[in-house]
């Protein structure tokens, strides 16, 4: 009997087996049934996607196409292209040895500029591409990134210039530039930089190598720019001739008024941070008072209050910590001759112990440089605003809520200051780093010696700083003489 049921049961077994139908392979199979974690929830599913995919998905110039438009554009067509290392002299000339103004020179001027700045962005993008993914996908480099590949594809893209007219549209295209997002670069860069230090993700000797480079070029492609905007202002106006071999953008400034304004804001700041009736260091200046030379004035302003915020808070700090009678002074020497221009900075507020290796680091250690990037992300409008938010919205006319580029930075840091009228000869250019120099004292970026540096290297000069603990320290800024080195080749490459 037993026998007879096992029989049956091979065969009933057998008969089952042929009945099983194949799984469709092409399906996700369910691992929920061996697993005992909730599946994700699907409104979740879309940010997770965003940030680990390979793509931004609200990106225009980085998708999925973006590698082949890369290879055929950018590899095999401008990086082939060799940027003009250029004087001073050039620059306002473009190279027909003459200052005068003509039709012709303004339009070989935009012809000249739309062609090299196509260049010399495509060497940024190229030496982005070359950096650790990790670095690259960084948010905010990420943003540069994007914000230099807009830049490329919109020169690349402006039509050819062979008139006075077309030219008239690219000086207006230009100052555009000048205003949108693209004036986010600067903090983007740095704040990256401190991101990037602080997770270990590139070492920090190379990530202050990067800085200064993109610092230095993003200098000379502004020079080139509103250099530009400056003939061809001129030229509307009337103009003649160009006033110096500089250009409009270098101003004669004087050395006694630059300091006193640099003062005054160091002072508001100070009373702004404490109490409007708190005592002030006597502020003396000695040596070439009477010191005028031509130079950058954003550039100047912002180095010399970025060098007396450290004199004066660390003064101010001295008097309140040794209860003094009043603060101790500040005292300022100008030397100037033939090749340069010096400025020394001296106080009494005790001296600092520095690590000569740190000091001039954009990132110091990492509890300084977290404390940096977190005195960042309190500027208005650095974190709220991307490249993203601009695209799109300026594509929405129709919306009565999308903002114009001027709109988009109103009350925040960056708020544009720029005024253009380019039939009057009137152009003020933007200055990205006055939202920089307008923050408030406590919140210290610890990268002002650092980007000064860069800076006045770039001109030609230095900065050095000397420290007694338990005395003082002098800091000292040196810089060359642009009238004497207009035939220097000190704009870089790329």
């Amino acid at each position: 009997m037993y026998g007879f049921k096992l029989k049956n049961c091979h065969r009933i077994s057998i008969r089952c087996s042929h009945s099983i139908r194949t799984p469709n392979v092409s399906q996700i199979p369910d691992f929920t049934k061996y697993s005992p974690i909730k599946p994700i929830n699907e409104e979740l599913v879309r940010y997770i996607e965003s940030t680990m995919g390979a793509y931004q998905p609200r990106s225009k110039h980085v998708n999925q196409q973006h590698y082949y438009h890369n290879r055929t554009i950018l590899l095999n067509d401008y990086l082939k292209k060799a940027p003009h290392a250029m004087s001073l002299m050039q620059l306002a000339q473009y190279y027909d040895d003459s200052t005068t103004l003509t039709k012709q020179k303004i339009i070989n001027s935009g012809i000249f500029v739309k062609e090299e700045l196509c260049i010399r962005i495509a060497h940024q993008i190229y030496k982005l591409q070359q950096l650790p993914f990790a670095v690259t996908n960084n948010f905010h480099f990420q943003q540069v990134y994007e914000s230099y590949y807009n830049i490329f594809e919109r020169f690349r893209k402006f039509p050819a210039i062979r008139t006075l007219e077309d030219n008239h549209k690219f000086t207006e295209f230009l100052s555009l530039i000048l205003q949108d997002f693209n004036s986010l670069n600067l903090p983007h860069m740095i704040m990256g930089a401190l991101e990037c230090i602080i997770l270990d993700l590139y070492p920090k000797d190379k990530m202050d190598e990067l800085l200064s480079q993109l610092i230095r070029a993003r200098i000379s492609r502004r020079l080139i720019v509103e250099e530009h905007i400056g003939l061809t202002t001129n030229f509307a106006s009337g103009k003649k001739k160009n006033a110096l071999v500089l250009g409009d953008i270098f101003q004669e400034c004087s050395a006694y008024d630059f300091l006193i304004a640099a003062k005054n804001s160091c002072e508001h700041a100070v009373r702004t941070m404490y109490f409007d009736s708190m005592p002030m260091p006597e502020f003396i200046i000695e040596g070439h008072r009477d010191l005028k030379f031509y130079f950058l004035p954003a550039h100047l302003k912002y180095i010399l209050s970025e060098i007396l915020r450290n004199t004066y808070e660390a003064t101010i700090k001295e008097y309140i910590r040794m209860g003094l009678d009043k603060p101790n002074e500040i005292k300022v020497t100008i030397i100037k001759n033939e090749e340069s221009y010096l400025f020394r900075i001296s106080d009494k507020a005790g001296g600092l112990d520095y690590d000569d290796q740190s000091i001039w680091s954009f990132g110091k250690n990492k509890e300084m440089t977290a404390k940096s990037l977190e005195n960042f992300h309190r500027l208005p409008g650095l974190q709220t605003v991307s490249i993203y938010d601009y695209i799109y919205q300026s594509k929405s006319s129709k919306n009565k809520n999308i903002k114009s580029a001027k709109d988009l930075y109103r009350h925040t840091s960056l708020q544009s200051m720029s005024d253009t009228n380019l039939s009057k000869g009137i152009f003020k250019f933007e200055k990205p780093l006055k939202g920089l120099l307008e923050r408030p004292f406590r919140h210290k970026l610890g990268i002002g010696l650092a980007t000064c540096k860069v800076y006045a290297e770039y001109w030609n000069g230095d900065i050095t700083l000397h420290s007694i603990p338990g005395h003082g320290t002098d800091t000292v800024l040196k810089l060359g003489n642009l009238m004497k080195n207009t035939k220097k080749l000190q704009l870089d490459k790329v």
